[in-house]
């Protein structure tokens, strides 16, 4: 704590956190910008730090005033990720360098942009500067914090403190998000798990496998995947499940060769196109 001394009165920088309740009885501590943050977001202040860095003045007869000075970036970049027990989450999504919300109502994360959460970030320093009592200073907070050049500040370091990897939104994970290429894997996981059975005597090409797959997609509104994408996963999934290996020499229907697999039949024969 650093106090600077004057003939009329003093200024000490603070940073300000709240205080147990049994001490905030006996103190009556004053709620400032620190205090009212770091309330609001415990998680992100025990990981953090404490929000705001404050200096507080004290005249002679008493009057003391708390001025918000300067801002902890880090601490905001985490404010923006929500409150996961209120299942308010925003996560940064990497491989895509997009940032993703949770909808709770359908539980699924949307893309969103950084200007919305530049408004979400000045709009909760708004509202800290209307609910304080009038101890505290609010012209940095009004003005200076919520300056077009703090709020990219914090969400441009929002993309490395709320980052997630690929396997965020992978096939196995139980994160999900509209439209995503991971989504497709899924389906093609159901169809290898749940469609297909081992039968010595039978032949699957990738056309015939790839239509079922098509079927499967757009009755999940997916739209189309590339049959040489669909190809590459189908291969890999299948060899782990039923340790085929995709081959080269497997006779279509009209006993021309094609990509498939031997010992592999659809158990839904009726929902496989002929190819």
């Amino acid at each position: 704590m650093q106090t600077l001394y004057s003939d009329l009165a003093t200024a000490r920088l603070e940073l300000n956190l709240p205080k147990p309740e049994w001490a905030a009885e006996l103190s009556r501590q004053t709620i400032t910008p620190a205090v009212w943050f770091a309330k609001l977001f415990p998680t992100q202040t025990n990981q953090f730090g404490c929000p705001l860095l404050e200096m507080r003045q004290s005249s002679c007869d008493g009057f003391s005033r708390v001025t918000p000075i300067s801002l902890n970036i880090d601490f905001f970049a985490a404010m923006l990720g929500g409150d996961p027990d209120l299942h308010h989450s925003v996560v940064y999504f990497e491989p895509e360098m997009q940032f993703y919300y949770f909808e709770p109502v359908q539980t699924i994360y949307l893309p969103t942009t950084p200007e919305k959460l530049q408004n979400y970030y000045r709009a909760m320093i708004l509202r800290c500067a209307q609910e304080l009592g009038g101890e505290a200073d609010k012209l940095n907070l009004f003005v200076e914090f919520r300056s077009d050049k703090n709020a990219k500040a914090v969400v441009n370091r929002a993309k490395s403190v709320l980052a997630v990897g690929p396997d965020f939104f992978s096939a196995t994970s139980p994160h999900h998000r509209v439209k995503g290429s991971e989504l497709f894997e899924r389906v093609a996981r159901v169809m290898v798990d749940q469609m297909l059975e081992q039968r010595p005597d039978s032949i699957l090409t990738v056309t015939q496998a790839y239509n079922v797959f098509c079927k499967l997609s757009h009755q999940r509104n997916l739209g189309q995947l590339k049959r040489s994408m669909f190809k590459h996963m189908m291969s890999d999934l299948v060899k782990d499940a039923y340790g085929v290996c995709l081959r080269n020499d497997v006779p279509d229907s009209e006993n021309h060769q094609q990509q498939g697999w031997r010992g592999l039949n659809v158990v839904e024969a009726e929902a496989l196109t002929a190819g």
